[in-house]
C-alpha cells in the first residue's frame, strides 16, 4: 500500500503498508505505518465487512480495528501530543473520515 503526496519539492510516495491476510468479501488485514515512523515502528488495521440491514434495504458493516499503537513511544508526532482517551478519539475521526470519503466515492 502507497501513500502520494505533492509539496513543492514535487510528488513523494511512501510504502506505508502491506496487506497481510486477504479473505474476500469479509475481511482485509494490513500493516500500517506513518511517513514518520521509524523502520521498526508499525500497527496494524483489520477491516471486517458484514452484511447488514439498513432502513431503506441492505448494506454492508465495516467495522476497523487499528492496532498496535502501545508500540509506537507516547512522544512520537503522530499521536499529536494526545495520550489515551484523547488519542484513541482522534484516530476514531480519522478514520471515521476515511470511511466517509470512502462512502461517497463508492456510491458514485
Amino acid at each position: 500500500m502507497f501513500e502520494s503526496f505533492t509539496t513543492t519539492a514535487g510528488e513523494t510516495i511512501i510504502e506505508i503498508g502491506q496487506v497481510k491476510i486477504g479473505e474476500p468479501p469479509s475481511r482485509l488485514m494490513f500493516s500500517w505505518r506513518a511517513a514518520n515512523f521509524a523502520s521498526t515502528d508499525g500497527t496494524e488495521v483489520e477491516v471486517l465487512f458484514q452484511a447488514a440491514r439498513i432502513s431503506n434495504g441492505t448494506g454492508t458493516r465495516v467495522t476497523v480495528v487499528h492496532r498496535g499503537w502501545a508500540g509506537i513511544r507516547s512522544d512520537h508526532p503522530a499521536r499529536h501530543g494526545l495520550q489515551g482517551a484523547a488519542f484513541i478519539r482522534m484516530i476514531g475521526l480519522w478514520w471515521g473520515d476515511q470511511m466517509g470519503t470512502l462512502r461517497v466515492r463508492s456510491a458514485r
